[in-house]
């Protein structure tokens, strides 16, 4: 006896019969219930709210996030400006004191 691989026909009545097969499962399956959809729909609704809640908090959190990175940002570009400031006042002091040498140099002649 040799192996016989199944033909295009074998194959086309083999799916057809899971076709049929499946279509009967379907056709039996029992109604769907009131209260079943019903709850399905209230649990939809209660999904939807949740996910609208998530949607809000997330929104508010992206808004308090880039509040403090600006406030940040601003407390930076005060700092820049106080150390610019402190520099300068730093630079004058050192330019008086050598002035005041050379001042007192000239004097002493």
């Amino acid at each position: 006896m040799a192996f016989k691989l199944p033909d295009h026909t074998d194959r086309a009545k083999a799916a057809a019969e899971a076709r049929k097969a499946a279509l009967d499962k379907f056709k039996s399956a029992p109604p769907p219930n009131e209260e079943a959809l019903a709850a399905r729909a209230r649990a939809a609704e209660k999904r939807a709210e949740r996910e609208e809640e998530r949607k809000k908090e997330r929104a508010e959190a992206a808004v308090r996030a880039e509040e403090a990175r600006l406030a940040k940002e601003a407390e930076a570009v005060v700092k820049a400006e106080q150390d610019r400031l402190v520099a300068i006042a730093r630079e004058a002091a050192a330019k008086a004191a050598r002035d005041a040498r050379y001042a007192a140099r000239k004097k002493g002649r």
